[in-house]
């Protein structure tokens, strides 16, 4: 037996309810009526789905053998009637906790928890559908907003690229929302820490905020397969040239990667937002000769942030006067 709201129904719920089912000859699926999904502080207009409706599709799943309701906030009393073998819950929950736990452990039944699919929440999902996906500027930091001076890890190295505070600025007004993308390889390599990384990019923020710059995440990949550290020293998916940090800052922020664009300064930066889907990226100063620029592949090559930004800018203007 395992019970829950089931207002949505996801690949999660599909996975769970799989590995419950198969703990067992039968599984039963107690569902919250209406009345006590309310009881769980989830909105006042929580369940999107009605108890029929819910208890309906639920019933559709093969891992599932049959349906019932409980309008109480615990299933506690329901439990007692039905006396299961095994309960089951999600991960989330500490199963020595809970109330159904004793009862259950009372006739000599098991109580399990069952790990979540990582990356699947109702509550998400319906902020997503809710909120209209935003566009994005992903940055590349060293090179695009600092000078890449090699492994900055101090502030007092950092040094701002000329016009970058107003390229950011304009980007913002024009409707963009700010992400940082950067590999950090410096932390696999032993030159500096996690926490001097994070103190560094406290300070960063905190500067672009006195000039009035909202930066939405900052997303870094500290690995690299040669490195000394022997923990981050691997091979992974959010090192650019590959996609993760760009994907991983869209599904986080509520993003759409299709009507973002990249700014970076070297070929990988490029290849990473192509990867991605982005419609468009940019290189800018680090990277100035043609060939760099045609080998990254990019949409156009800039001397600073704030030359993109405005070009983004007048292209929009004359987009509109059409």
């Amino acid at each position: 037996m395992t019970n829950g709201v089931f207002d949505v129904i996801h690949r999660g719920h599909v996975s769970y309810l799989q590995r419950a089912a198969e703990l067992g000859a039968s599984l039963l699926v107690a569902v919250n009526t209406d009345q006590s999904a309310r009881m769980l502080g989830k909105g006042p207009d929580r369940p999107l789905n009605s108890e029929l409706n819910r208890a309906y599709v639920l019933a559709g799943l093969a891992s599932v053998d049959m349906v019932t309701f409980f309008s109480t906030r615990s299933p506690v009393e329901l439990i007692q009637k039905i006396k299961p073998e095994i309960y089951v819950k999600g991960g989330d929950y500490d199963m020595e906790t809970l109330e159904e736990t004793r009862v259950v452990r009372s006739w000599g039944g098991k109580s399990l928890a069952i790990p979540f699919v990582d990356g699947f929440s109702t509550t998400a999902l319906v902020q997503r559908i809710r909120s209209p996906l935003r566009k994005a500027a992903f940055l590349e930091r060293d090179g695009v907003i600092n000078k890449d001076k090699g492994y900055v890890s101090r502030w007092e190295d950092f040094e701002f690229v000329p016009g970058v505070i107003e390229g950011m600025q304009l980007l913002q007004m024009s409707g963009y929302t700010l992400v940082v993308v950067t590999n950090q390889s410096g932390l696999a390599r032993g030159y500096y820490t996690e926490e001097q990384y994070q103190a560094l990019t406290r300070q960063m923020l905190g500067a672009l905020s006195q000039k009035g710059i909202d930066v939405a995440g900052v997303y870094h990949c500290p690995h690299h397969p040669e490195g000394l550290i022997s923990k981050i020293s691997i091979s992974c998916d959010c090192r650019k040239p590959r996609p993760g940090l760009i994907v991983q800052a869209a599904r986080e922020l509520n993003l759409s990667i299709q009507d973002s664009l990249l700014v970076g300064d070297k070929p990988i930066d490029i290849q990473a937002g192509r990867a991605a889907g982005v419609a468009k990226a940019y290189t800018v100063a680090s990277y100035k000769t043609d060939s760099t620029v045609e080998e990254a592949q990019a949409d156009g090559h800039f001397n600073d942030l704030l030359s993109c930004a405005q070009y983004l800018e007048q292209t929009h203007q004359k987009e509109i006067l059409k």
